[in-house]
């Protein structure tokens, strides 16, 4: 059953990185009045989806749903605060050119720690399928 549940996760995080990587590619070559629209819908876009998934978790069952929960909103608090700091630091300078360089940075490490979590959770994934497998005589516990 992990497997089924596993599959259908993975494909839904394949159809989000292939939109992701077209809007990133359309955005470079959108008219500004198209790119503001674009942002507008994505920032709806994730304000339904945190709140599905806040929902998600009040409601689930599961032991480690309040734990997940907290780290949930720590990782958006941190987000929150990365973002206010730019906008301090946009107020600060008067050059468009490194507004812009700051807000790429953003990005970019946006995009490196949405990896990272990838990477994590291909390998709660794996361990999650390896917790299936009948316990063997002389299978050491993994540290």
């Amino acid at each position: 059953m992990a497997h089924e549940i596993l599959s259908v996760k993975l494909c839904e995080l394949e159809d989000q990185l292939t939109r992701l990587s077209s809007r990133i590619h359309l955005s470079e070559s959108a008219a500004r009045p198209q790119l503001r629209r674009e942002i507008q819908a994505l920032r709806r876009e994730c304000a339904e989806t945190e709140l599905t998934l806040q929902a998600r978790l009040r409601h689930s069952r599961a032991e480690l749903a309040p734990i997940l929960a907290r780290s949930y909103g720590e990782v958006e608090q941190s987000l929150q605060t990365a973002q206010a700091a730019l906008r301090t630091q946009t107020a600060r300078h008067s050059s468009s050119e490194a507004v812009a360089e700051e807000k790429i940075l953003l990005a970019e490490y946006g995009l490196d720690f949405a990896l990272q979590a990838a990477n994590r959770a291909l390998l709660l994934a794996m361990e999650a399928i390896e917790a299936q497998y009948p316990k063997r005589k002389g299978d050491k516990t993994p540290t």
